[in-house]
């Protein structure tokens, strides 16, 4: 016997993806940053010698800065 579409068992509603509370997306989005951009801040103060949660609190103090060759 076939089964009807009324007579399925409804999918539940699919989870939201959210992010995780203090990931490097989540701050970057607290702070009106691009992830990538604070990603490379993070990455080049860890190499340096920082440690990574200095590294991630120096990274979003610093202003965003334009970037790009100057209009002529």
């Amino acid at each position: 016997m076939r089964m009807m579409d009324h007579e399925l068992a409804r999918t539940p509603m699919a989870k939201r993806n959210r992010r995780q509370p203090g990931s490097l997306a989540s701050l970057a989005e607290a702070h009106d940053m691009p992830v990538g951009t604070l990603k490379s801040r993070v990455k080049a103060l860890v190499d340096s010698g920082v440690a990574r949660e200095e590294a991630i609190a120096r990274a979003l103090a610093r202003p965003i800065n334009r970037r790009g060759r100057p209009r002529t």
